[in-house]
């Protein structure tokens, strides 16, 4: 992965060389005939560090104008006011061509035209003046030249920005400008529609499913999205006209909210909690750090150099964590990892030509400029699979949990020999039938004990004892309704719940024929042996509606049974609780 982003990049860099630094000319001829002109060719510049030179200053030296240094449009990171002058000609055509400074981020820049070494025109450029008083309504720096066909003229453009100087300078006939200024607007129009749909998605998901994953992709897709609205001109041209000290600085404080979500998202995604507590307390300290710098800017603590330092250490320090953190995961053949190395590896080429651009190190094409926005783009594309793949991964906890509740209830209510429900698992069933009994039907609960049964445990071994209780549970569900309750208490007694009963006859009916399937020995161990039942019951609503009360004197008539004489069938009355 790492070889083949180097290589990348080494291919993007190669590639856009051939226009770095190229020989000035004397002077840009225009011509119809080249509807699009770069200016960079014949640009001389010259700095002024005290920011105090004039037109009439640099107009009258020429001399100390000097051929840029650097890739084709960009100066890099500066801290004087520049001015760049392009000598021009017009060979022929109609004269109307457009000056454009297609970079929204410079603040200030000064255009003037000059002829015959006289001013002729000047305009104000910059995203430091209001959007209305621009020479053209449009989201870069461009004004309206009325040139004449045959004449010579001078361009003189002084800047001024605290940030890079990248300098995308070109002379455009009206027609093709406007034509690359629809398809931009449609290509950032549809980048951002992308973004709403992943937006909504995500913040549904985020409100539905409590998952503070999707909450984190929210907000970084929210950051990202402000950097690049500020970036290309669209923010200022649609959203604000008049500039402030705070949407001058929007730009990298959205980088430092979209980190700040970024460390939470990566460090929850990848589980780092868990698997790498160090990765983990550094991806923390990015968080905090891109919070901290945030706040800062946004209480005017910090200007826009500090903020977009800021933003430029915290962002390639996130990414030293998160690949790490990331290739740890796929090792661990964990999908989560492999993609989140996809969307970095996406994310990091997009990244580095922005550095390189910023840094004065690339020329500034359209390539170089948009390079950034598409590989933010792929990278949370790819993330959606991220949020998918943690949906699935919670899906799967939650079904590991229910199973295990499950067991765990199981445990809990069902005697483990027989499978039957226990004492509790009898509790609610019996609770359960009383709740849903019909006002004319009456639940009969039926107390058993075995007759005979210690002298088989005796005999032939507790396992055998044991297969008598599992063939006793059976012999009991071949001889009762499919709704009725069978519950083992312990050792042999049983339960039965009979709901939906006409009343006593009926339940002394059911109580008989339970006698008489207890007439037919069971086979045990590989021997015949037999048992008995001693049943006492009681009759809801008649003898109670309440569980333990039920439960009791159906104890009470088994009771009686079994100083009657044994293999009997007895009902509780009253009279049994003095006996």
């Amino acid at each position: 992965m790492p070889r083949l982003l180097l290589s990348t990049v080494a291919a993007f860099v190669l590639s856009t060389a051939v226009s770095a630094a190229p020989p000035a000319t004397p002077e840009l001829v225009l011509d119809d005939t080249r509807p699009k002109v770069s200016a960079w060719p014949a640009v001389s510049v010259r700095g002024d560090p005290d920011h105090a030179l004039t037109l009439d200053q640099v107009r009258r030296d020429p001399e100390a104008f000097e051929a840029p240094r650097g890739p084709t449009g960009n100066l890099g990171p500066r801290r004087d006011t520049v001015w760049l002058r392009v000598p021009l000609r017009v060979a022929g055509g109609d004269g109307r061509w457009i000056f454009d400074l297609d970079y929204p981020s410079i603040q200030e820049a000064d255009l003037y035209l000059l002829e015959a070494g006289e001013a002729a025109m000047e305009w104000r450029l910059g995203s430091a003046r209001p959007f209305a008083e621009r020479p053209l309504p449009s989201r870069s720096h461009s004004a309206m030249l009325s040139l004449s066909p045959g004449h010579r003229y001078e361009l003189f453009l002084r800047v001024r920005t605290p940030s890079a100087m990248v300098l995308p300078i070109a002379l455009i006939k009206p027609e093709p400008y406007q034509l690359r200024e629809y398809r931009l607007q449609f290509e950032q129009g549809l980048i951002l529609g992308i973004a709403l749909a992943l937006l909504v998605y995500s913040l549904v998901h985020w409100w539905g499913l409590g998952n503070p994953l999707f909450g984190y992709y929210a907000v970084m897709l929210c950051g990202s999205s402000a950097f690049f609205l500020t970036y290309f001109g669209i923010a200022q041209q649609y959203f604000w006209g008049e500039p402030t000290d705070l949407t001058l600085k929007i730009a990298p404080m959205a980088v430092l909210l979209a980190l700040a979500a970024g460390g939470q998202f990566v460090a929850l995604a990848l589980g780092t909690r868990r698997h790498s507590p160090r990765l983990h307390g550094g991806l923390a300290s990015v968080s905090v750090g891109s919070i901290a710098a945030f706040a800062a800017t946004l209480a005017g603590l910090l200007d826009y150099r500090a903020s977009q330092l800021a933003a430029t250490v915290l962002g390639p320090s996130l990414m030293l964590l998160a690949v790490p953190a990331a290739w740890a995961g796929a090792r661990r053949r964990d999908p989560i990892g492999l993609y989140m190395l996809l969307g970095w590896a996406s994310y990091a080429v997009g990244a580095i030509i922005m550095a390189g651009l910023l840094r004065g190190l690339l020329p500034a094409t359209r390539l170089s400029q948009h390079m950034f926005q598409w590989g933010w783009l792929i990278e949370m594309l790819i993330w959606m699979r991220v949020l998918g793949l943690s949906m699935e991964s919670v899906r799967r906890a939650a079904e590991r949990a229910e199973t295990e509740k499950r067991v765990f209830e199981s445990m809990a209510y069902t005697d483990p020999l027989t499978g039957l429900p226990n004492r509790r698992g009898l509790g609610l069933k019996l609770a359960s039938a009383l709740r849903l009994r019909q006002p004319d039907d009456a639940v009969a609960v039926y107390l058993l004990d075995l007759d005979g049964f210690k002298a088989v445990n005796d005999g032939l071994g507790h396992d055998a004892g044991d297969e008598l209780l599992v063939e006793v549970s059976q012999r009991l569900r071949q001889h009762l309704r499919h709704h009725d309750v069978i519950a083992r208490l312990g050792g042999d007694e049983f339960v039965i719940v009979a709901s939906s009963l006409a009343g006593e006859s009926e339940a002394l009916v059911l109580g008989r024929k339970l006698l008489d399937a207890f007439g037919s020995p069971f086979t045990v161990a590989g021997q015949f042996c037999r048992v008995g039942l001693t049943l006492g019951f009681a009759l809801a609503p008649q003898d109670g509606d309440d569980v333990a009360v039920l439960l009791k004197r159906a104890d009470i008539a088994m009771y009686a049974g079994k100083q009657a004489g044994r293999h009997t069938l007895r009902r509780w009355m009253a009279s049994l609780e003095s006996t």
